[in-house]
């Protein structure tokens, strides 16, 4: 008996032990990208005009993703990272119940490792969506303990698309942190709202109805198929609606859509590989490009973790002439400990690369990702800068050729400047005008020292 006992305790070990390096090693590898690897796409084209609205409030966040779904008449796409079952979560279920049920195609796609556990795949009211006969939601490379390797490679992606009317994309989830004001402490991010002014004809519109199907139809994604028991979507959308009669009025009109969007001279939609797979930095090395034909890029990521090459990119952008400074959460408000942990131990390459470093410390997070490209490039989404987003993870952004938006996510980012602690290139560190210092507390001092060195040999995943 005590045989049998080693012998099973051995092959959980080493059982273990594959799980672990299935886990660490396969995503070291690290692939490249270069021109070539997108000159087969078409650019900017003239196809029918877009319009875009920056969406930086999560409140109106909320209403706008009720207010599309609600004018839907024939299909709903929504692509999220993460979907909670608590009131933000729960009115958008609400209303796609509702839009189902007046017999709109709903398709929903979840990253596998969200939506394959707990909360989500528990959720009587998500398992109640998901078994109406006009809705399927498929999972994203859930997790199976047969492929461990391919554990890593996760969807990212946030949109939602009505009809070919207009869609939603950015780096939003669907939970209380991203939609609403439901908690005190919450997540600032932005979306971008694309309005078709010709339904259907737009190009980034087209571009992410293709990403979509090629994505809902790959292997790796599993249809969630339980019943929900004792749910009731019916009335989670009545009293949403009750609390938000705006999202529920009439159709905007084409007058009413033009008045709240801005006029765009082209908008493109860049991505990464869908595979669940070590991808091709695709999307990273486009954003290079695009940074290195610019005199001045203001960027702004909720943290940065790069390796050698994603440093030796940065610094020939620099050296390049192009005029770089990156807006990141401060370490005493950063939502992520592995982020601001990891930039505690690269500040020094940081500035080597040239750029200059502001830490913005306000009263909420930052998960924003947007780079701003001379006078008139804006491009926004749901890539970090970060290796799992080059390197790991489905990533989505919007090019965006708008001189109007560009001057006015430009200036919302200034302000966050005069907010933040400036680290030039050279090491000097100068405070914004409005920068209040704040302490950071002995416990989170003692879990990011800790961190500092357990991260070291895991900060490819990170």
């Amino acid at each position: 008996m005590k045989r049998i006992a080693r012998y099973l305790l051995l092959t959980f070990l080493l059982w273990l032990l594959f799980l672990v390096l299935s886990l660490v090693i396969p995503p070291m590898i690290h692939k490249t990208a270069g021109p070539g690897d997108w000159e087969t796409e078409t650019g900017m084209t003239d196809a029918a005009p877009e319009r875009v609205r920056s969406i930086d409030n999560n409140q109106d966040a909320l209403l706008w993703r009720l207010r599309l779904i609600e004018a839907a008449q024939e299909q709903i796409i929504l692509a999220t990272f993460d979907f909670w079952d608590e009131e933000g979560g729960r009115d958008v279920m609400g209303a796609l119940w509702n839009a189902a049920e007046r017999g709109v195609e709903v398709q929903v796609l979840v990253d596998g490792i969200n939506g394959g556990g707990r909360p989500l795949s528990g959720s009587d009211l998500f398992c109640q969506l998901a078994a109406h006969e006009n809705v399927e939601v498929r999972l994203y490379n859930p997790l199976n303990l047969l492929t461990p390797w391919k554990t890593n490679y996760r969807m990212h992606d946030k949109y939602l698309i009505a009809d070919d009317l207009a869609y939603l994309l950015g780096g939003r989830n669907t939970d209380n942190r991203f939609l609403g004001r439901y908690t005190d402490q919450y997540n600032e991010d932005r979306d971008i709202l694309v309005y078709e002014t010709e339904p259907g004809q737009g190009q980034s519109y087209r571009q992410l109805r293709d990403y979509f199907n090629r994505i809902w139809s790959l292997p790796c994604c599993k249809v969630l198929d339980q019943p929900g028991e004792g749910a009731d979507l019916s009335r989670c959308y009545e009293e949403t609606k009750a609390k938000y009669p705006q999202a529920f009025a009439a159709p905007l009109t084409r007058t009413e859509w033009e008045a709240a969007t801005l006029e765009t001279q082209g908008v493109e939609l860049w991505t990464n590989p869908i595979e669940p797979e070590n991808k091709k930095p695709i999307l990273w090395a486009r954003m290079m490009d695009a940074m290195a034909n610019a005199e001045e890029v203001l960027v702004q990521t909720p943290y940065i973790i790069c390796n050698r090459d994603m440093y030796r990119d940065l610094q020939s952008v620099c050296s390049g002439g192009t005029h770089t400074d990156i807006l990141i959460n401060a370490v005493e408000i950063g939502s992520n400990p592995f982020g601001c942990t990891d930039y505690l131990n690269q500040k020094k390459p940081l500035r080597d690369t040239g750029v200059s470093m502001y830490e913005y410390l306000g009263e909420q997070a930052l998960h924003t990702k947007a780079l701003v490209v001379g006078d008139d490039l804006t491009i926004a989404g749901s890539c970090n800068f970060d290796m799992r987003s080059v390197y790991l993870d489905t990533e989505l952004m919007l090019a965006i050729r708008s001189p109007q938006l560009n001057a006015q996510i430009r200036g919302q980012i200034q302000e966050l400047k005069e907010h933040s602690r400036r680290m030039d290139p050279d090491g000097s560190i100068t405070d914004g005008p409005a920068y209040q210092p704040r302490e950071q507390g002995l416990g989170k001092q003692i879990t990011y020292g800790l961190l500092r060195a357990v991260i070291l040999p895991f900060r490819h995943l990170l």
